[in-house]
């Protein structure tokens, strides 16, 4: 049986060159990314900071009923507005490396069925304790925001994991229907796209991932970590 034969030295450096110029290319797009976001929550902190400290100027009752309607509301939106940059900056750190992430060991099931339990939900692990290296207090956030964003899309929620080839899956069944076109892109329901969008920054920096899998007809919203 032949063997096939191996690239020339010519099309080996063509291949070498391409994959220079597509490293590159990704490179200098994070870096953009890295800037315009940066440049954005600069933008958006200047009057937020000023919007803010002008209101905290303005006594409660200003005797005037559409101002004493009114302030709460822009208050409200304006606290919002500043959790949602705050968020956006947290992630941007997580992804770029500039919010460093704890790498210590823990019982990664034991964390899950803690989160499981402090929300009513159910959890099952497989198997029932395992150690993980990693960042216990951010991968017990990201796990408590999309349990809550997959209650309000489905009603309930629970938790399924399991040691699987070396990685961790962990799994949060979702509503038979598969509304798949509100999943983590609405603003409401306490804030569901800006939890996946965390917990892609976090599982990612773990070296995993997050997504839609499907088994058995039943929908996942699944996070992979490897050991």
């Amino acid at each position: 049986m032949s063997t096939p034969e191996a690239p020339s030295p010519s099309v080996e450096a063509q291949m070498r060159r391409r994959l220079r110029r597509h490293n590159r290319a990704l490179a200098e797009l994070a870096a953009t990314k890295t800037e315009l976001v940066s440049a954005l929550l600069h933008e958006l902190r200047t009057p937020l900071t000023a919007a803010l400290g002008m209101l905290d100027m303005l006594p409660e009752q200003t005797g005037d009923p559409l101002l004493d309607e009114a302030l709460p509301l822009i208050s409200r939106n304006l606290r919002r507005i500043e959790r949602c940059t705050n968020e956006i900056a947290t992630i941007s750190g997580i992804e770029s490396g500039t919010i460093p992430l704890d790498r210590t060991e823990f019982d990664l099931p034991g964390m899950l069925r803690r989160v499981a339990g402090a929300a009513g939900a159910d959890c099952a692990t497989a198997p029932p304790d395992g150690l993980f290296l990693g960042d216990r207090e951010r991968l017990s956030e990201v796990v408590t925001r999309l349990l809550a964003a997959v209650r309000a899309l489905s009603g309930s929620a629970e938790i399924e994991a399991e040691l699987v080839g070396g990685e961790w899956q962990v799994s949060f069944p979702l509503p038979d229907e598969q509304v798949t076109d509100r999943l983590f892109t609405s603003t409401g329901a306490g804030g569901n796209a800006m939890a996946l969008i965390m917990a892609r920054a976090v599982v990612g920096r773990h070296g995993g991932s997050v997504g839609v899998h499907s088994s058995g007809g039943t929908a996942y919203l699944r996070m992979l970590l490897p050991l």
